[in-house]
């Protein structure tokens, strides 16, 4: 629980900080890992995916929900943006769940 309340914390003051993680994961998920290992950014995919662990990198999905409680509680940090494409894509994902 301590752990996922670090991440949380660190993607808050991320998104305070750098608007375009506000809009792309993969730039979040990034500055998070830069975060907590000085240097992840100039390893390999394959080294960076071999040693996640040991470095103490989190998992994607632990900082996008990270991201999705921290929105919940600072909407003002949500990118208008974004949350107009997720309106306009949700019926898109409702027809595909159902009739796939």
């Amino acid at each position: 629980m301590e752990r996922l309340k670090k991440i949380e914390n660190v993607v808050e003051k991320i998104l305070e900080i750098r608007e375009d993680t506000r809009e792309n994961d993969d730039i979040l998920y990034l500055c998070v890992c830069e975060y907590f290992h000085r240097g992840v950014s100039s390893m390999t995919l394959k080294n960076f995916l071999k040693g996640r662990n040991e470095i103490s990198c989190p998992n994607f999905a632990s900082v996008t929900r990270a991201r999705r409680k921290v929105f919940e509680k600072r909407p003002e940090l949500k990118p208008e943006k974004v949350t107009k494409l997720r309106e306009d894509m949700e019926e898109v994902y409702v027809d595909y769940a159902i009739n796939g």
